[in-house]
């Protein structure tokens, strides 16, 4: 069966909807594009489904986020990518409040960073960035809306046209349904075309360069601390390393992740506890194991919390793999 990853010829367009299981389907699911780590960050089902339009080097997806989640990763392959917002509240990205004027983007070689918020829907579009950035130059657009697409580019957040992203927003929502019908009236070159003048269309950069806020590179670094830690570190010493006050590191968790820094950095092991378990051999490694090395002394509460944010104890994720599914239809010669 084909994948959404998929090399396609260029007038084919494949069609289909991937429906994820869980929180690691999350990653499983844009393998093929995204190097990516995803945290559910609030208790509950993560079931959930995408509608994807693709072609061999253009791919627009529609998902929807049914709980919290705290994504970290890197976009492949030189490819350009933005997010245009559908429905829900806010997703912060590089440390900024998303909307219609200010919509994420991203391109291979960069970080990402986004907190969403559940019941989020959003619409993403990934395109070739060479072609982009040639698109771009031969229509004449200014040279700094230029540097906003180049790799170099110091902002990852992009000013918009609220009038053009929601003429952009129409229009993928209507691609969108008329695939999930089986309506689709659109050969590969013209929906890449149609995707990357609505991108260009769209854009509307700041002059000035703006780099990441103080909050989120602090969060970040007390990220990156404590994964790197082998059993975790306490929220005291975390401070005495960055060399921050408590009340500093907790405002920083609160602005950025709406989360004081024990229950984030917390939420966080539990989700690399499971990925951990997911990957285990039953027969070779125990819970208890996997749970040590997360940092984890009380077991018994150990289970409780992860039987609270994922809706089964640690041992039946131990015996089991990772679940989703996709189904996949191709349009055009």
């Amino acid at each position: 069966m084909s994948s959404p990853g998929s090399r396609l010829a260029g007038t084919q367009i494949l069609t289909g909807t991937v429906v994820r299981g869980a929180i690691e389907d999350m990653a499983a699911t844009v393998r093929q594009f995204f190097s990516l780590d995803a945290v559910q960050l609030e208790p509950g089902d993560y079931r959930c489904e995408i509608d994807f339009v693709a072609t061999g080097s253009t791919f627009l997806y529609r998902e929807n986020y049914p709980r919290r989640t705290h994504l970290r990763g890197e976009l492949l392959g030189d490819r350009f990518g933005v997010a245009i917002p559908l429905a829900g509240l806010a997703v912060r990205f590089a440390g900024e409040e998303m909307n219609s004027a200010c919509i994420a983007s991203a391109m291979t070689g960069e970080e990402m960073d986004l907190f969403v918020e559940a019941g989020v829907r959003q619409a993403v579009v990934l395109v070739d960035r060479e072609k982009l950035h040639r698109r771009a130059e031969a229509g004449g657009l200014p040279a700094h809306v230029l540097r906003a697409l180049d790799c170099r580019r110091r902002r990852m957040p992009l000013d918009a046209r609220s009038e053009a992203v929601a003429r952009f927003r129409r229009s993928l929502v209507g691609l969108l349904n008329s695939a999930a019908q089986g309506d689709l009236r659109l050969e590969g070159p013209q929906f890449e075309e149609f995707v990357m003048n609505s991108i260009l269309s769209a854009v509307d950069v700041s002059e000035a360069p703006v780099g990441l806020p103080p909050a989120c590179v602090l969060v970040r670094r007390a990220t990156e601390m404590d994964d790197a830690a082998s059993t975790g570190l306490r929220i005291t010493a975390l401070c005495g390393l960055l060399r921050v006050s408590h009340s500093t590191l907790e405002a920083s968790f609160k602005s950025v992740t709406r989360l004081t820094p024990q229950v984030f950095l917390r939420l966080r092991r539990l989700n690399r506890a499971r990925t951990a378990l997911l990957a285990a051999d039953p027969w070779q490694e125990s819970v208890t194991d996997v749970a040590t090395q997360m940092g984890f002394t009380e077991l018994g509460r150990f289970a409780v919390r992860y039987r609270e944010l994922f809706g089964e104890s640690p041992s039946e994720t131990l015996r089991r793999g990772p679940c989703g599914s996709v189904s996949v239809g191709t349009l055009g010669a």
